[in-house]
C-alpha cells in the first residue's frame, strides 16, 4: 500500500467524537508515515491492557485487531501488560473508585494475557513488555516533574470526573496518577502511535502527548476506536459485569454468546468485531434497517463472521 492507502486503511472505524479532531490525527498519521519512510524504520505502535481479571475478551480485541493491520504493514507493534498501572486502576470508564487489586493478583491475572493476546496479534511480530519494567522504579522526584505538567482543572474536563464533582462523589488523587503513568508509558515506549478505545480519549490525547512534548518527543498519534458493549447490550463489555464474551472459549459458545445479542447492537458489533468491509457493513445495517434482512438470519451471519476471526471459517 502506499502512504495514503495506509491512513484510509488504518483510519478505519476510528471514533474521535469529534470530526476535526479525527481530520488532525489523519494527517499527522499520514505525515508521520512519510517521515518513518524517508528515515527507513517502521512507526512504533502500541496498546495497554491492565490484568484487571484472567480473561481477554472480545471488547480488547477491537484495539488488538488494529495492532494486527499495523502488523500486516511492517509496522513495530508492542503489546503492553499494564502490570503497573493496575495497581493505581484506570478511571476512566468510572463513574466511581475503581477497586485496587493486589501485586499477587494482578500477576496472576497478566500470565495469560499474551498466549490470549495471540489469537489475534502475530506472536512473531509482537513485543510483550510489562511496564512495571519501569514505572516501579520511578522516583517521588519524577512523579512531583509530571504532575507539574498538568493541573486540576484539566482533569475535572474529563467527563466521568466532572460528573463525580458535580455529584459530590469523592475523586481521590491516586486516579489523577493513572494518566501520568500511562503518558510515561508511551515515552518509554518511544510511541508513534498509541491505540486505545474512547474512554481512553483524555489519556491518549492529552497526558501522553504533553509528557511525551515535556521530555522533547514528537508526541503519539492516537488512534481511538469504539467501545464494544457488552452481551446485555447496555454497557460496555466487561467480565466484572458478566456481559463478556471470553477468547479462551470454544467457537460453538462464542457463535452461542453472540446469538445471545440484543438486535439493537448488531450494527455496532458488525463495525467494530467483524472484518467486513465498511460497504459490507453499511449493506448489512441497511438489510436491518430496511427489514431485508431477518433479525436471525442477520445475527447468524454475524455470529459465524465473528466467531471465523478467532477460529476460522470451518469452525464457524
Amino acid at each position: 500500500m502506499n502512504i495514503d492507502e495506509q491512513v484510509e486503511y488504518l483510519m478505519q472505524g476510528v471514533d474521535y467524537g469529534d470530526p476535526a479532531l479525527a481530520e488532525a490525527m489523519a494527517a499527522e498519521l499520514r505525515e508521520r508515515l512519510i517521515e518513518a519512510e524517508k528515515e527507513g524504520r517502521p512507526l512504533k505502535v502500541y496498546c495497554g491492557y491492565d490484568p484487571t481479571s484472567t480473561d481477554l475478551h472480545l471488547g480488547h480485541t477491537i484495539t488488538m485487531r488494529k495492532l494486527r493491520q499495523f502488523q500486516e504493514l511492517g509496522h513495530d507493534v508492542t503489546f503492553l501488560i499494564g502490570t503497573y498501572t493496575s495497581l493505581i486502576g484506570d478511571p476512566s470508564d468510572r463513574d466511581k473508585l475503581r477497586p485496587r487489586l493486589s501485586q499477587e493478583t494482578v500477576m496472576k491475572n497478566a500470565e495469560t494475557y499474551a498466549q490470549q493476546a495471540f489469537h489475534v496479534l502475530d506472536p512473531k511480530k509482537t513485543h510483550v513488555r510489562y511496564n512495571s519494567e519501569w514505572l516501579s522504579r520511578l522516583m517521588l522526584k519524577d512523579l512531583f516533574e509530571l504532575a507539574s505538567i498538568f493541573t486540576v482543572q484539566q482533569f475535572l474536563t474529563r467527563d466521568n470526573f466532572h460528573k463525580r464533582w458535580e455529584a459530590n462523589e469523592p475523586i481521590y488523587l491516586h486516579e489523577f496518577f493513572y494518566s501520568l503513568m500511562q503518558g510515561y508509558d508511551a515515552h518509554i515506549l518511544e510511541a508513534d502511535v498509541q491505540v486505545g478505545g474512547s474512554d481512553q480519549l483524555f489519556n491518549i490525547m492529552t497526558a501522553a502527548r504533553k509528557v511525551m512534548a515535556f521530555y522533547g518527543q514528537k508526541p503519539n498519534i492516537g488512534i481511538i476506536l469504539g467501545i464494544l458493549p457488552g452481551t446485555d447490550g447496555e454497557v460496555r463489555m466487561s467480565k466484572s459485569l458478566g456481559n463478556h464474551i471470553p477468547l479462551n472459549t470454544t467457537a460453538d459458545d462464542m457463535y452461542g454468546k453472540v446469538m445471545s445479542l440484543p438486535d439493537k447492537v448488531m450494527p455496532v458489533y458488525a463495525r467494530l468485531a467483524t472484518d467486513w468491509t465498511p460497504e459490507k457493513v453499511n449493506a448489512f445495517v441497511e438489510g436491518l434497517e430496511s427489514g431485508r434482512l431477518h433479525p436471525r438470519d442477520a445475527k447468524m451471519e454475524l455470529a459465524h463472521a465473528i466467531t471465523a476471526v478467532f477460529y476460522g471459517q470451518e469452525a464457524a
